[in-house]
């Protein structure tokens, strides 16, 4: 029950069978007793109080059925043990697990409307030497009175959260990664430091690995070319990992090419919406100033269209991107358009092939342990 107020609704049924056929011993109980007895348990075992988001009936079949409605006042937890792991419960996919103090920690944020743009950074000793630049190219003078209306800077002169991962004392961390065919790296870099300058660095880097193939049309004559990740599929969902990504959250934003895809990973899952509102268009802002700071800098072009136009993109291709999300990591697959599944299906082959070779060979010198090294030196 913990567990589902934490997570998701749910429902516990008592006195069935694991096989779905009623227990009839349950059948004979005292249901008025038990019913006074559930209602005095939900006000003595879970806090906080959960009265409201509960509902135990009995069906038609004998059996109790105790709805579960998910709460706001996260986290509900056990009061014996308290809102520490020991206590609090949460719903992962079909199975129930004790949250950690990390996830604890976000339930009481998320239920108290915390917004890490907001809060004061602890670092206080900032310059925004990137950031000026990038105002000055657009030709926006940025003053004590810019930093405060733009949120970088609060009322009282601190700096907020939103201030530090936009200073060039930022510790923020992108990685970006090229593998060959065997996952080996042929490129591993990574970044540090100003939002701003970060998603430059990784745009250029991006651009430089989305291949342009070109093909002659025998017919026509003409050139036909192909880029590896269409339209501005690339960039946008670059630019959602950066303006939607939960910077509370001290994991790296990661762009990784593989030979047949590109993977986006982002930290922070769906905000305030379902995978099903996000791909019909529902738009939801985690870090509302900084979307409006990445808008003034041109970055933005139309709010809430990085997903459309990827799909748009897309739209005449057989493999489409993939879309997936976990309540701290959004992740996105952009399939390579220049990398065709013949290619793939070889690959496999080849592989295959060397297996088979090697099994024969193993045979050939009546030693299965003997390694394919050893066989070449033989």
């Amino acid at each position: 029950m913990a567990a589902f107020l934490n997570t998701m609704d749910g429902t516990v049924l008592v006195g069935v069978e694991d096989d779905g056929s009623i227990y009839e011993p349950f059948q004979s109980v005292d249901k008025d007793y038990l019913d006074t007895k559930i209602a005095n348990w939900f006000q003595d075992t879970i806090y906080p109080l959960p009265s409201c988001l509960v509902k135990h009936y009995f069906n038609e079949d004998g059996v109790l059925v105790i709805d579960i409605k998910e709460g706001k006042d996260k986290p509900y937890y056990l009061r014996k043990k308290g809102p520490k792991p020991a206590g609090v419960y949460k719903r992962v996919g079909r199975s129930i697990r004790k949250a950690s103090e990390d996830e604890i920690l976000r339930m009481i944020m998320s239920s108290k409307n915390y917004n890490y743009e907001n809060d004061i950074s602890d670092e206080q000793n900032l310059t925004f030497q990137s950031l000026t630049n990038a105002f000055k190219d657009n030709d926006i003078e940025l003053n004590d009175r810019n930093l405060i209306s733009l949120g970088i800077m609060n009322s009282n002169s601190k700096f907020t959260n939103l201030g530090f991962i936009l200073s060039d004392q930022s510790d923020i961390t992108v990685k970006i990664a090229e593998y060959d065919k065997q996952r080996n790296f042929k490129l591993k870099k990574q970044f540090t430091g100003s939002l701003i300058d970060l998603f430059y660095y990784v745009k250029e880097q991006a651009d430089r690995l989305n291949d342009v193939s070109a093909k002659i049309d025998i017919k026509t004559f003409k050139r036909n070319e192909i880029v590896s990740y269409p339209g501005a599929s690339l960039r946008e969902i670059i630019l959602n990992a950066f303006i939607h990504a939960d910077y509370f959250i001290r994991s790296n934003i990661k762009i990784e090419f593989f030979e047949d895809k590109c993977k986006i990973t982002s930290p922070g899952g769906i905000f305030n919406a379902s995978m099903e509102e996000i791909m019909r268009g529902t738009q939801t802002y985690r870090n509302h100033k900084l979307v409006n700071i990445f808008d003034k800098l041109g970055l933005i072009e139309n709010f809430g269209t990085g997903i459309p136009r990827t799909l748009d993109a897309y739209a005449n291709e057989q493999r489409k991107p993939l879309f997936e999300a976990t309540e701290n990591f959004f992740y996105v697959t952009l399939p390579n358009l220049n990398y065709k599944v013949d290619d793939q299906i070889n690959d496999q082959i080849h592989d295959q092939i060397n297996e088979l070779d090697l099994v024969i060979l193993q045979t050939i010198f009546n030693h299965p342990g003997i390694k394919a090294s050893e066989i070449k030196k033989n």
